[in-house]
């Protein structure tokens, strides 16, 4: 008998009991295994169907279980709280919240009374107030210093720019026509005796 005859009798009789248990026999897993990976194309199609019924597990596994997986480690992560726990917070979060108050108010105090006595501008005081006295009383260092070389630089700027030099009381003959120009009613007045003076000249 050739193999196409004994293939078209396998078809002819592929329902028969005693064909089925006998080609049955042929098959096994290592069978199918060595199969498989002898021929590409039975292998790709193997791989695609078991993608597919895997794709489709998981799908139905993720419908039936993981919204319910989720919420347990969200519990778990996350417990509810109940209303003790929640007004024990509320006064926890008032409670730091004067204490801040409270500490801003004693840094406030001290550091007016610093800006006082340091002849700082008191309006600039609320912006060097730091998180604590330390941090307060560097930040007010870091004023006094850049307002007194502010004020300085102005003062200097003043002076330079009238192109006055306030006459030397020792010698009285340093005033000029010229400094008399720029200098001001309130300086005329207090130099008076050398004012007269270059004017009898």
């Amino acid at each position: 008998m050739s193999l196409e005859e004994v293939k078209q009798f396998i078809d002819s009789n592929k329902e028969s009991e005693e064909v089925k248990t006998y080609l049955q026999g042929f098959l096994s897993v290592e069978g199918v295994q060595q199969f498989l990976q002898e021929n590409k194309d039975a292998k790709s199609w193997f791989d695609s169907t078991v993608d597919k019924r895997t794709t489709k597990s998981l799908e139905t596994w993720k419908t039936n279980h993981l919204e319910q997986l989720i919420d347990e480690e969200v519990k778990k992560r996350f417990p509810e709280k109940d209303a003790k726990d929640i007004e024990l917070e509320k006064l926890k979060v008032e409670v730091e919240k004067m204490q801040r108050e409270k500490q801003r108010e004693i840094l406030t105090n001290q550091a007016m009374k610093i800006a006082s006595d340091k002849k700082l501008p008191l309006k600039l005081v609320d912006y060097f107030i730091g998180s604590d006295e330390e941090t307060t009383n560097k930040n007010l260092e870091v004023l006094d210093s850049v307002f007194q070389s502010s004020v300085q630089a102005v003062v200097e700027q003043r002076l330079k720019g009238d192109g006055y030099a306030p006459p030397n009381n020792n010698n009285k003959t340093d005033l000029t026509l010229e400094s008399l120009k720029c200098m001001s009613q309130a300086e005329i007045n207090q130099n008076w005796d050398s004012v007269k003076n270059l004017l009898k000249k």
